[in-house]
């Protein structure tokens, strides 16, 4: 989901279904220290991830001991023009 948002990093474009999100980098204690430094916008508010030039591992719930569930979602594009690493 494309959001404007002004701490917004970068957009990529999901290869399978060919949907836009926009992401920026996270705070959240429980995602950083799960690796995933990243909060994508989806419909339902934020999902946090570890975005990659070509692939996301999106986190789509959290196991019985809080580890993450994670999916791994093909990119077909990805821009990151306000992105300093």
């Amino acid at each position: 989901m494309l959001k404007f948002d002004t701490k917004n990093i970068g957009e990529f474009q999901e290869k399978t279904c060919g949907k836009w999100f926009t992401y920026r980098l996270t705070s959240n204690p429980w995602a950083l220290s799960n690796g995933l430094n990243f909060e994508i916008d989806v419909l339902d508010g934020v999902r946090f991830a570890k975005v990659k030039k070509t692939v996301v591992h999106v986190c789509v719930n959290e196991g019985d001991s809080g580890e993450p569930i994670l999916e791994f979602w093909q990119l077909n594009k990805h821009y990151q023009p306000h992105y300093q690493a």
